[in-house]
């Protein structure tokens, strides 16, 4: 029974070669590694670009081995318009002294991870070694660091004998080197520096400078001096809106006053006229006697 097992086994290893070897078969045709020092941490941003093989048969997996006190931060996928979009991924998970992540690769595309690594600071010296394990055959091998700021020393064993300049920034690169699965490729990083200035600090700390002068022209921006006549005018409707509703105002508290004014000399017309109660003779204001009878007057204070 065992014999039959084993030999079953054997027919689906030689029948699907693919899930035996699929790990180890798998060709990374280019990898280029970016190692930028106090980026904008204090420490060591570590960015892999790959681009598997065009014949790499799909699905397939594919493991990576990070440091044990790394941080992985991004596992992603190019688009075609050359854009990012994340990658499905398993991990990190502890294995001995590394980290592992396995991305779950549906299409043939390039890909990126990123990890941050501690720096050994020393005083003003700063150590760095980072090591690619040779978990595939990289046809073309590439690496290039970022020269750090306020730097005062640089040096890489092997050494990295292309300088260029990009937006301000140089970088130093290796030759292009091709590795075979199980060759391991290493480079050790030494520099001073004398502040703890980062490459890309925060730019709320450092202030945003625009790209062009700011003037009244610039878009989105309000200009007074283009504004300030149509503040006037506005001002000035409010005021000769203002000024007519108190002038109504006026004028209804006007009528009103005279109104009252004018009742109040009726009533009073009519409360001091008084008749004889006698030869019913009207009387004037003051009299106490009747002008025709001599009757006394009545009046209503009496």
């Amino acid at each position: 029974m065992r014999k039959l097992f084993l030999i079953l086994l054997m027919g689906v290893m030689f029948a699907f070669p693919s899930f035996a070897l699929a790990q180890n078969t798998v060709t990374i045709t280019n990898m280029s590694v970016q190692l930028w020092p106090e980026y904008d941490q204090p420490s060591m941003l570590v960015i892999t670009d790959f681009q598997p093989a065009a014949d790499t048969q799909v699905p397939a997996e594919l493991t990576f081995r990070i440091p044990l006190d790394a941080n992985l931060i991004a596992v992603a996928a190019y688009t075609a318009d050359g854009g990012l979009m994340n990658a499905v991924f398993d991990g990190p998970t502890v294995a001995g002294e590394w980290q592992t992540f396995t991305i779950k690769m549906d299409t043939v595309t390039s890909y990126r991870f990123e990890y941050y690594q501690p720096i050994s600071f020393n005083g003003n010296q700063r150590i760095f070694s980072y090591l690619w394990d040779g978990s595939y055959t990289v046809d073309t091998f590439n690496i290039r660091v970022l020269e750090p700021l306020d730097m005062t020393s640089f040096s890489t064993d092997p050494e990295l004998p292309s300088i260029t300049q990009e937006d301000g920034l140089t970088y130093h690169a290796a030759d292009s080197v091709t590795l075979t699965a199980g060759k391991q490729f290493t480079l050790n990083l030494q520099y001073d520096k004398t502040t703890d200035t980062l490459v890309f600090a925060d730019p709320a700390a450092q202030g945003i400078q625009p790209s062009a002068p700011v003037d009244e022209n610039t878009p989105g921006r309000v200009s007074l001096n283009n504004s300030l006549p149509y503040i006037i005018g506005f001002l000035g409707l409010v005021m000769v809106v203002g000024g007519g509703v108190y002038l109504w105002q006026s004028g209804r508290q006007s009528k009103k006053s005279r109104r009252r004014a004018h009742s109040q000399s009726e009533q009073e017309g009519a409360d001091s006229e008084s008749y004889c109660p006698q030869c019913g003779t009207r009387a004037k204001t003051g009299d106490r006697f009747c002008r025709v009878c001599g009757a006394r007057m009545k009046h209503s204070e009496e």
